[in-house]
């Protein structure tokens, strides 16, 4: 289903579940409400509005930490971040070539489009390690430690993590400023993979692994301020975007796979639907 005025980068994903009953959501039938019935049928403004926000994981009130708790562990119960962390495993070039910023902002997107079936309010939080206040894992995720059911024949992964200090991390993060003012996008997006993976091994346990890194929800956290940064970029360096004229299935194909949408579906996050505040 799709959200009404959002363009096609924003169809709601479609997971592996036991029926098609099973895979509709009470907020997704909101969405598609008919239009007469919007006229007389009230729900929270703030549920579906046409460019939602993500925010400092550091500023989100307790409300806001338990409903994207609850829509992410609800997520892992029924199967459907498995069949995330599957794809994740996968083989899409999606890692050491100029497809890394643009296939996670799909799969960035998706998934949260996934934790607004539950909660439509819901939207992924950036984990903004360049502050210093930021330089340990997030108290509150702390016990946030799901086990994963995956895919047949796939066991169940169970996340673990063991932090390093917070001078490691601002000694990774210290070189964000230099990243930044690369003036071209395959400098840019090589140096902030490399600060990427220095941050994926700073958590370790199962972050440390590209098979298993999506089940802990500091995942989506460290991608979308990864997704932030190169939103950042991409303002001061108009219309400098990845080189990806390859074929299908290939380290420079556009299409990022395994679904349809292209790279130049993901060059505005605001047509896109979503910004960082």
């Amino acid at each position: 289903m799709k959200r009404k005025g959002r363009s096609a980068i924003m169809e709601r994903p479609r997971m592996a579940h036991t029926s098609m009953e099973s895979m509709v959501s009470f907020a997704e039938m909101l969405r598609t409400l008919d239009p007469e019935l919007e006229k007389i049928v009230k729900i929270p403004h703030t549920w579906f509005p046409k460019v939602y926000e993500r925010r400092d994981q550091a500023k989100l009130s307790r409300h806001e930490r338990d409903r994207f708790i609850c829509a992410f562990l609800t997520l892992a119960a029924n199967g459907t971040l498995g069949q995330f962390v599957k794809i994740h495993g996968e083989t899409h070039y999606q890692h050491m070539s100029e497809r890394f910023l643009p296939w996670h902002r799909v799969f960035l997107i998706l998934l949260e489009h996934a934790l607004q079936s539950i909660h439509p309010e819901v939207t992924i939080p950036y984990w903004n390690w360049t502050k210093a206040a930021s330089q340990t894992f997030p108290a509150w995720l702390v016990p946030v430690t799901p086990t994963v059911p995956m895919p047949p024949p796939m066991s169940p992964i169970t996340v673990t993590r063991s932090p390093g200090t917070p001078a490691w991390l601002a000694t990774i993060a210290s070189s964000t400023p230099s990243v930044m003012a690369s003036g071209t996008f395959s400098t840019f997006t090589g140096g902030l993979e490399g600060i990427h993976n220095g941050v994926h091994v700073w958590v370790g346990g199962t972050m440390s692994w590209i098979a298993t890194a999506p089940t802990d929800p500091i995942f989506w956290m460290h991608h979308a301020q990864i997704d932030r940064l190169w939103s950042v970029w991409q303002v001061a360096h108009p219309g400098l975007n990845p080189n990806l004229p390859g074929p299908p299935s290939s380290p420079t194909s556009p299409v990022m796979d395994p679904w349809s949408y292209t790279e130049p579906n993901t060059r505005s996050i605001a047509a896109m639907g979503y910004k960082y505040v």
